[in-house]
């Protein structure tokens, strides 16, 4: 309903986050169908264009799955996960014997009406860049990489030429990262998405979301998105129980599956 939005946002946050509210809370469970857009429109009393750039943006996040013909149905809430030091993709395919290949699908400034407006909030007024990229081992795709990068941390990104270098590679070498959160959970991947993949609305993927701060200010946020079918992640550690309080050591290893 309308009171439930805070005048305090722009009326599309205020209605993203209301229903972020509701997958959250299991109000709207996984698989169920989001009401229409006319239909959201009228119970949060918002225009249908509102509802539209906030469902595209729980889309983009993966929270939302859009099953053309059917409607847009709820993924569901995240389950965290520690990942560490997860390898270049063009270094893994290099070690199992494999040849790298990458295909630019975009690159440049987030625009206003991007999808991928505010996935990453600086502290400041400042441009963010956005690049999509389509890795393949051998010819197939296993990796569909959209990143965008604080373009006050990489100023020359743009520059890049990304089918000879990764933007895993160049950012370890231009930036410096104090701190990584990994999110990572099984989706269902957007029309677009399974095009690039080449795979069909029925295979599961893995989605891999990676947010980077350099002393507090945001650096990269990543989404690395894999079918099911070709990846898979584990990760290892050695218990300590010697003091209280004390971190086990932690590394994490993935594997395409071929």
């Amino acid at each position: 309903m309308a009171n439930e939005l805070q005048t305090s946002q722009p009326l599309y946050e205020q209605v993203k986050s209301t229903i972020e509210k509701r997958i959250r809370g299991d109000e709207w469970p996984t698989d169920f169908r989001v009401p229409s857009e006319e239909a959201l429109a009228e119970e949060f009393g918002v225009s249908s264009l509102t509802v539209r750039r906030a469902l595209r943006e729980l889309q983009s996040e993966g929270m939302l799955v859009r099953i053309q013909g059917r409607g847009t149905f709820v993924v569901g809430p995240r389950m965290q996960c520690a990942i560490f030091d997860l390898p270049d993709v063009s270094e893994e395919i290099a070690v199992s014997g494999g040849v790298h290949t990458s295909e630019v699908l975009f690159l440049g400034v987030v625009s206003p009406e991007s999808p991928f407006v505010g996935m990453l909030p600086l502290p400041y007024e400042g441009p963010v860049y956005h690049s999509r990229l389509l890795h393949k081992e051998d010819g197939t795709p296993i990796q569909l990489e959209d990143r965008l990068v604080n373009a006050a941390e990489a100023p020359g990104y743009l520059d890049q030429d990304f089918t000879r270098v990764t933007p895993h590679a160049y950012l370890l070498r231009e930036t410096e990262v104090t701190h990584v959160d990994n999110t990572i959970r099984a989706i269902r991947a957007d029309e677009e998405s399974r095009r690039a993949l080449e795979i069909d609305g029925n295979q599961p993927c893995l989605l891999l979301d990676r947010r980077t701060w350099r002393d507090g200010v945001p650096v990269t946020r990543s989404r690395f998105l894999y079918p099911g079918d070709r990846y898979r992640l584990r990760s290892s550690h050695e218990a300590t129980t010697s003091r209280a309080g004390a971190a086990p050591r932690s590394g994490a290893a993935s594997r395409r599956i071929r």
